[in-house]
This record gives structure tokens, C-alpha cells and sequence, in this order.
């Protein structure tokens, strides 16, 4: 059991008295406010914060990242407050501790999204200060240490988070061993029975590796020693993750993964690096096409090294890896290696990091606000291969593997991408759709009247492309949105006498927008078009009573909805309901010239009429005659309490509605959904029947299922 006299023991060399003063206050007040709790395992919980600060104290962080260690869980698990924290501590241990602790109180409405809002809050801490991101990984490398003390369903949730987000973090900050140990145990409880076949296998072979590391260490201090090139040897073994997928990437067996015994030249010097290099390639031949310099183009995370596999003295393939001392150290501790060289010489208040740009592309994605798209775009920065490519100027490019000429694109300007036409590679005009090689000059050709398209979407693979495409067709879509809207509300009001273009009616609708709290008279047009509002509820707003209009008709006949619909004047038109979309009568909508099958009527509020050239869309209205009723389908948030689904089902029958199928799924201990499929005479009956149901005291919600709605087009592109 790790005590605080072994982290002093750590933090001594590099700390002052006042410092480790400081560390033994925080500890004393850790243990108070954690007294009496335990872990899943039943030790006592101040063991988590120990383990945490000794992992920190491994990494050599500063005095604040300690304290904050041993205080993470405070704020969150105990009755310690933000000024507790703050006056005891200071203001930079509470925002580090503020940082780090998880958004347990946050109202989040999936698993999904929970986990992403608890990444994108650790992300966007780190933009202000990358310690709390390395004490992040310190908690998770701890917790998944003691993972098999979980219940077994979550030890499955916890590892693939882990390998999915954590360990690619660990590897971007270059944090290696890190990164490795994390991959290590999320593939021991992902795939148990090949990590066994691993296990298994490497135990029989580790005896006699350790004696050939021996026999080559020896061979390679001779040859460096004859060159006169001053430097230690290391051997390492790779890990079984990275064995594991170094198999399935080449399709080969334990026994012909080469690289699973690999060694390490550590010299003094850069120069040195490539004279040992000479040395082992005079020895020993090197394998053709395995030879890598990452100290002219270092990796994205400031990685830098050379890396050789050779054919060794007894005919084996061998990695060797060359590098300095303080490479060495940024191998191992990445981002932390720049806070500690930091330390020694600059003033860390006064001037950020200059951290790799891999990093703040991370950062860079903190403006996305739906969670799902920004816990992809974390993915895709987290994204370890990448290819090398120029601008005609020379300039490097590092973006993903099958990265296209449109990613290339916008990462030189977001205007480039956006007025992306295509594109020359080596001097050869290629499609916008060509996957880049490493080395490849590309040189992008641009047309001032180009836009995104939603196929581009298909062809990108870095957060930046597809946020700026998806950004450029929401705007598009909004645009349509609201010329459809304002289009169709103004032939409505017209056959009511009453002209949009007037200045009394432009007011009469922006009071409105007021009275219903819509920001705008645009966002008017766009709830129209998404049948949002109904323009029965428009024209009872100027005092138009339609009722008695209605009354004033021919005798309704009953008949089947989709021969209720006049298609450009003419009522004698095959017509058939979009199922995309399933309107009823009342909806406003809109016809699709199709080929061969008529046309296809759809509510304006689809997303496919959107899509749809405009030259192909045709009026179409409702015959007044409709005297039957059309199937819909509406979901109701609500509270689980006894008895709320027959008071909604009550609701519903009241109005002389038949439910068809209802269901109720819980989302939590005390919320669910309830869907239901009833038919209705037209959209007025519906709305009526929606506003009896919000005014139910334990329902929060209530909408119609559609295929799109005003928070898909903001969002879900």
C-alpha cells in the first residue's frame, strides 16, 4: 500500500521544503474529507488520490499538479467546497481541481452523451491548461488498474472508452507509457481470449529473448565503442496491444511480428545519432523500406527518433532505435517532458506552452456544441497514421490516412476548402475524391461560385472539412428553409386576401413571432416550413375565423388521402404519400415530380424536398372535400409515475382519436417516453390533441415524430 512518505520520496529531488510543505497540507486534507469511504475493491478511497499523485510524481509535474492528485475527487465526492478548495489552496490548485472534476450534476440525456460532455469538458480545460489533462490520465490509469473490481458489465464500457479516447489522448500528449498500459488492460478485458494466446506465447519465448537482448546488447556496444560514439543500450519488448495489432495489420502470426524485440541507442547528441546510426548499418544489412527519420520530420507530438530494422548476427529481424537523452524523455513523458523543460527555464505564468499542433488541433474543436459531433471530431484528431504531403511552396502537410484533396484543402484556408474544385497532384489533375500519398504535391484548383456539397462529406476525414462542409450546409438548408416557408405561407395568405408584402402584414407577423417568442420573422418562414406553426394558427392571430368557411363547403366525402390532394390545380393526378415523411391532412405541403411512379407529396418540413431540384417541386394542397382520418405518430416526455399512461391515453381519447399502438420506454430511474401511433382528422385536430397532452402536469414534452425538425437542420447534418 503506497504511503505519503513514497511520493515525498518521489517529489523531493525537484521539489522545495515549502513545496512538499504544501503537498503533506493537501494530503492531510484529503484524508480528512475522504475518511469513512471505500473503493469497489473495499480498500480505503484515499488510496485512489495516492496512486493517482505517485503516478504524477513518476512524471516529475509541478507542486500544483501534485496537490491537485491528491485532490480531484474532493469537489466532487466529498462535502468540500470550490472555497474550501481556493482559500486552503489557491486559485491555480481550484482550477486545475475544477478542471479534473467529473459533470456528475450535469442533466444529460444519454449514455453517449454523457460521456461526451465529460470529454469535451476535459478537452476544454486543457485549452487553458494542459495539466489537467495529464492528471485526467493519471486518475484513468489508476482506475483501470483496478478494473477487475468492477461489476463485469461496466469493466466492458470502461475499457472500450478507455482504448477509444484515453489511450489515443495518452499517445497524442506522447505519453508512451501511458498510452501503452492503458491499451494493455482494455485489450486484456476486450478481447480476453486473444490477449491470452499473447501471453501464453510470449511467456514461452521470454526466457530466451532475454538472453539474445543480452547477446545483442553486447554486439552493439562493441560497434559503437569502436566508432568511438558514447551512448547507453536499452531493449524493450513491444506491448501485447501493439502486437496484437501490428498481427491483424500485416496478417501475420505471433512468431513473425519482428519488431516484438526491438533496442534503444540513447547518445548525448544529435550528430551522434547518426553516426550510430552508420555503425549498425555497417555491421548489419538493413531491411529496404524500413528505415525511418523522425528527427528531421518528427512525429505530430514531438516525437523524435530513428528508427532501423536490420538483419542481426543470427540472421533475425531487429528494430533499433536511436535517439538522445532528452528525445529519450519527451518519448517517454511527451507534453509532460515540455512542462518540465519549461520549468527549468522559463516563467510558466507568463507564457503558454508552445505545444505540437496535433494538440491544439484538439483544442481547436472545443467550439462545436453538439456532443456527438464533437466527441467524432476529438476522434478523428486522436487519429495516430498519418501521410506527409507539399504545398507547391514546399510546405509540409501532415493530415490522416485517406485524407483527401478537399481535407487538403481546408487545412491550408477554410476559403480554399470551400471553394475547393478539384485539384492537381504531382502535376496531374485528379477528382476531389483522390486519397493523398505521403509525398504527393498537391496543388488545389478553386472556382469563385463553388459551394460544399453534402456528398463531399463521403471524402473527408479531418474534423475541420467536415465541420466546415456541415456548417456551410446548414446555412443552405436555413436559406431554403426559409424562402420555402415564406413562399408557401405567402400563397396561403393570399387565397385569404391578404398580401405578405404589405408592410401592416410584415408587422402583424413580427408581432407574432414576438407573442410566440420566435427570435425573428425568419425563424417564422422556418417553422412554417417545418409545419411547425400552422397557418391555422396564423390566420386566427389577423382574425380570420375560417371555420365558418369551412362550414360553407361542399359535403365532405370520405376518401382515401392520397386521392385528397390537388396536384397544380388538377385533382385527377397519381399521387402517392411520401413515407419519408407521412403527411396528414392539414400539413403543408408540397409535391415531387418522380419518374414513372407520379408524384410523390411531402410535408415542407422534409428534409428530402430539400434536396430535391426546385424544378421538379410542383403546389400541391388538400381537397377541402377530405373527410377521413390519417395515421401519426407523437412522443411524450414525461415523469414515471403511476398512472401517467392512462391519463394520456384519457387525453387522447377525449378528442375522438383512436390510438392505434402505444409504448412507454424509461429513460432513467424517473423520466420516460411514451410513443404513440393514433389517427387524427387533420393537423388542427392534432394540435389540439398536443396542446391537451403539454398540459398534463408530469409531461414535459410533446412533439410529432417527423423526419426532420429546426434542431436536425442546426445540427445533425
Amino acid at each position: 500500500m503506497i504511503r505519503l512518505d513514497n511520493i515525498v520520496a518521489k517529489i523531493k529531488p525537484y521539489l522545495t521544503s515549502d513545496d512538499i510543505d504544501e503537498v503533506k497540507k493537501a494530503y492531510a486534507f484529503s484524508a480528512k474529507v475522504h475518511a469513512g469511504q471505500k473503493r469497489y475493491s473495499g480498500e480505503p478511497y484515499m488510496i485512489h488520490p495516492m496512486e493517482v499523485t505517485s503516478i504524477l510524481a513518476d512524471i516529475k509535474l509541478d507542486k500544483e499538479s501534485i496537490i491537485t492528485g491528491l485532490l480531484h475527487d474532493t469537489i466532487e465526492d466529498t462535502l468540500a467546497t470550490n472555497d474550501d478548495i481556493e482559500k486552503l489552496f489557491g486559485k491555480k490548485v481550484f482550477n486545475l481541481v475544477n478542471g479534473v472534476t467529473k459533470i456528475g450534476q450535469l442533466k444529460i440525456s444519454s449514455k453517449f452523451e454523457r460521456q461526451a460532455e465529460n470529454f469535451r469538458k476535459l478537452i476544454l480545460a486543457t485549452g487553458k491548461d494542459i495539466r489537467v489533462i495529464i492528471v485526467k490520465l493519471a486518475d484513468r490509469l489508476h482506475n483501470c488498474r483496478t478494473i477487475h473490481y468492477l461489476p463485469e458489465n461496466k469493466q466492458t464500457d470502461f475499457a472500450k472508452e478507455t482504448m477509444d479516447l484515453y489511450a489515443p489522448l495518452a499517445d497524442r500528449l506522447g505519453i508512451y507509457w501511458i498510452r501503452t498500459e492503458l491499451e494493455d488492460i482494455s485489450f486484456k478485458i476486450l478481447k480476453p481470449h486473444e490477449y491470452a494466446e499473447i501471453e501464453y506465447a510470449f511467456a514461452n519465448k521470454k526466457n530466451d529473448w532475454e538472453i539474445y537482448s543480452t547477446e545483442i546488447q553486447g554486439l552493439l556496444q562493441d560497434q559503437l565503442d569502436k566508432y568511438g560514439i558514447k551512448a547507453s543500450i536499452q531493449s524493450r519488448f513491444k506491448n501485447f496491444y501493439g502486437i496484437y495489432k501490428k498481427m491483424l495489420s500485416k496478417n501475420l502470426d505471433f512468431n513473425n511480428v519482428f519488431d516484438i524485440k526491438a533496442f534503444r541507442v540513447i547518445t548525448n547528441a544529435e550528430s551522434d545519432c547518426y553516426a550510430a546510426l552508420g555503425a549498425v548499418h555497417s555491421t548489419w544489412r538493413p531491411i529496404p523500406g524500413r528505415f525511418k527519420d523522425y528527427i528531421a520530420l518528427p512525429k505530430s507530438n514531438g516525437y523524435q527518433s530513428l528508427h532501423t530494422n536490420v538483419l542481426g548476427p543470427f540472421g533475425d529481424k531487429v528494430e533499433v532505435q536511436i535517439r538522445t537523452n532528452e528525445m529519450h524523455e519527451i518519448a517517454q513523458y511527451g507534453v509532460a517532458a515540455h512542462w518540465k523543460y519549461k520549468l527549468k527555464h522559463e516563467n510558466i505564468a507568463s507564457k503558454p506552452i508552445n505545444f505540437p499542433d496535433s494538440i491544439q488541433k484538439i483544442f481547436d474543436t472545443q467550439t462545436l456544441n453538439d456532443p456527438k459531433e464533437f466527441i467524432d471530431a476529438v476522434k478523428d484528431e486522436l487519429i495516430t497514421n498519418f501521410v506527409y504531403t507539399f504545398t507547391p511552396s514546399g510546405d509540409l502537410k501532415e493530415l490522416p490516412v485517406d485524407s483527401s484533396i478537399i481535407d487538403f484543402a481546408y487545412s491550408i484556408h477554410s476559403d480554399i476548402g470551400n471553394s475547393c474544385y478539384g485539384g492537381k497532384v504531382n502535376g496531374a489533375i485528379v477528382p476531389i475524391s483522390y486519397k493523398l500519398k505521403s509525398g504527393d504535391m498537391v496543388e488545389i484548383i478553386t472556382k469563385s461560385e463553388q459551394v460544399p456539397k453534402r456528398d463531399w462529406l463521403k471524402y473527408v476525414v479531418t474534423s475541420k472539412a467536415k465541420t466546415k462542409i456541415r456548417s456551410a450546409i446548414k446555412t443552405s438548408l436555413i436559406t431554403d428553409s426559409i424562402k420555402i416557408g415564406k413562399s408557401v405561407l405567402s400563397q396561403k395568405l393570399l387565397s385569404y386576401g391578404i398580401n405578405i408584402d404589405k408592410k401592416e402584414v410584415l408587422e402583424k407577423l413580427k408581432e407574432f413571432s414576438s407573442i410566440k417568442k420566435i427570435k425573428s420573422l425568419d425563424e417564422v418562414f422556418i417553422k412554417f416550413s417545418l409545419s411547425q406553426i400552422n397557418i391555422l394558427e396564423i390566420l386566427s392571430f389577423m382574425g380570420i375565423d375560417i371555420k365558418n368557411k369551412s362550414k360553407a363547403t361542399k359535403a365532405s366525402r370520405v376518401i382515401d388521402s392520397s386521392n385528397a390532394i390537388v396536384v397544380g390545380g388538377n385533382d385527377n393526378v397519381m399521387v402517392r404519400l411520401a413515407k419519408c415523411c407521412s403527411p396528414i391532412y392539414g400539413d403543408e405541403i408540397i409535391g415531387h415530380i418522380t419518374i414513372g411512379k407520379g408524384i410523390s407529396i411531402h410535408r415542407i418540413s422534409c428534409n428530402q424536398i430539400l434536396e430535391i431540384d426546385p424544378s421538379r417541386r410542383i403546389e400541391a394542397k388538400w381537397d377541402k372535400s377530405f373527410a377521413s382520418k390519417s395515421s401519426t405518430k407523437l412522443k411524450v416526455s414525461c415523469f414515471d409515475k403511476p398512472g401517467i399512461l392512462s391519463e394520456v391515453s384519457n387525453t387522447i381519447a377525449k378528442h375522438d382519436s383512436n390510438i392505434i399502438t402505444i409504448n412507454a420506454k424509461q429513460i432513467s430511474s424517473v423520466k420516460s417516453s411514451i410513443y404513440i401511433e393514433l389517427l387524427v382528422r387533420d393537423a388542427e385536430h392534432l394540435n389540439d390533441i398536443v396542446e391537451d397532452l403539454s398540459s398534463i402536469g408530469d409531461v414535459n414534452n410533446v412533439e410529432r415524430l417527423r423526419n426532420m425538425n429546426l434542431e436536425q437542420i442546426e445540427l445533425n447534418l
